[in-house]
């Protein structure tokens, strides 16, 4: 995989999850009802402990997608040799 194809895919997901938590956030202005619920979930998401424990599991998250997706879409194919055990006569 390219460099620029690294960066591009990470700036994908950085600006994802900056878009999942300004939506939190300008969520927390409708009124009603919805307003309610997202200024619920943000604060609740922002809680020190448990914001640091979101982000860590988001980022397990990213890691194993990006490992399930690059495992799929490779081309190379590893076999390994197994030598044939010696008779003993």
């Amino acid at each position: 995989m390219s460099q620029r194809r690294q960066i591009r895919s990470a700036a994908f997901i950085f600006g994802g999850i900056i878009a999942g938590i300004l939506g939190l956030w300008f969520g927390r202005f409708l009124p009603g009802m919805p307003g309610e619920l997202f200024a619920r979930v943000f604060h609740i998401i922002t809680t020190p402990i448990i914001l640091e424990i979101s982000f860590g599991v988001l980022g397990i998250i990213i890691v194993m997608a990006l490992a399930h997706y690059h495992e799929k879409r490779a081309d190379e194919w590893v076999e390994m040799d197994i030598p044939d055990e010696p008779k003993d006569g």
